[in-house]
């Protein structure tokens, strides 16, 4: 009886063993994400491009370590409708759930084929026609253009800043305008009396046409240059590195292509926007009647001051930044539609300290 006993509970212990561990052995099922990104330029250009393929990739990576199998694909050089809608099609019919196009040229080809992938979120960095399966992310460059500003007279010797851009367009516009705002705000505020040289390249691609720009824009006196970003950022970097001037960057840190004469910039770090879209379209099959916004706030842009800022600067620009956070410095309004108007109203700088 003891041995018949003994071999039973040897029997059952055998079975709840293998049951046991041949539920930690069973493959447990993942969803499974298709993101693809679409680029104007190349991957590589220290800039607008780099940024918005670091922050799609930091996406994946983030989507695989929380329970998904993210794949992820870019493509590059799609400038032109032309080269944009095939693009933009491939990926569609090779089932790509969420489909990243970095920049304003993006809205139209979107808008040609959408329709025909209902399944498939598109994204369009600058775009300006969100909604359905359409979405649109737009940083606030008035306000990374105000910091940029008001940085740019309190470090400049000679009365003179310039800002070189590539074209008047989308994002550029906002940074412009808001570069301007800011160094009004500062010659306001800390009694200078600063002249704006401004001017755009052109074209977001051509080094050697921002650089002749820059060296323009130091011919004529100017002591600080911000470039807005894009293809020309070598260019411009180029020129304030050999003409000895300070070097303001937008978009990627640029410190490497002048590292003796950077003292700041913005980077443009997606990412956290990226996942509010991408969670916004999976959960609900469609995207909002407005932008997603990215901010000082929820880290879509960010602040770079290099260690040689003077402590006097650093401490303004801190102090405007966190101003910016919390929009006790008005630049615009945003309309209920998502919409932005200029409403430059902002409280002196001794008021916020």
């Amino acid at each position: 009886i003891v041995a018949v006993i003994v071999i039973i509970v040897i029997i059952v212990a055998a079975m709840g063993g293998y049951y046991y561990y041949s539920t930690l052995t069973k493959k447990v099922s993942k969803p499974l994400v298709k993101i693809a990104l679409i680029l104007p330029g190349p991957v590589n250009d220290l800039s607008w491009n780099q940024a918005s393929y670091l922050a799609a990739l930091q996406l994946a990576q983030y989507l695989n370590s929380t329970g998904h199998i993210a794949l992820f694909s870019y493509t590059t050089g799609a400038y032109t409708t032309s080269d944009i809608l095939p693009a933009l099609q491939t990926y569609a019919q090779q089932g790509y759930n969420f489909i990243i196009y970095a920049g304003y040229q993006g809205q139209v080809p979107v808008d040609d084929i959408n329709n025909t992938y209902r399944n498939t979120g598109f994204l369009v960095l600058d775009g300006y026609t969100p909604g359905g399966n359409v979405g649109i992310v737009v940083e606030r460059g008035g306000q990374l253009g105000f910091i940029m500003g008001v940085l740019a007279v309190l470090l400049d010797h000679t009365g003179k800043v310039a800002i070189i851009g590539g074209e008047n367009v989308g994002d550029i516009t906002w940074i412009t305008q808001g570069f301007l705002l800011g160094v009004k705000y500062a010659d306001q505020n800390f009694g200078k009396n600063v002249t704006v040289i401004n001017i755009f390249v052109g074209n977001f691609d051509d080094p050697a046409a921002a650089k002749a720009a820059a060296i323009t824009a130091i011919s004529e006196g100017a002591d600080v240059l911000f470039c807005s970003g894009d293809g020309i950022t070598e260019g411009v970097a180029a020129a304030a590195e050999e003409y000895n001037v300070t070097f303001l960057f937008n978009e990627w840190n640029a410190t490497s292509l002048a590292p003796n004469q950077t003292m700041g910039g913005v980077l443009f770090t997606w990412e956290p926007v990226f996942l509010e879209a991408y969670n916004y379209w999976m959960t609900n099959h469609t995207f909002p009647l407005k932008p997603f916004y990215a901010t000082f706030a929820n880290g879509g842009i960010t602040l770079y001051l290099s260690p040689k800022v003077p402590s006097n600067v650093r401490t303004i620009i801190m102090n405007l930044l966190t101003a910016c956070k919390e929009y006790k410095i008005q630049i615009y309004k945003e309309l209920p539609n998502g919409t932005l108007v200029w409403s430059p109203v902002t409280p002196p700088y001794s008021s916020l300290t």
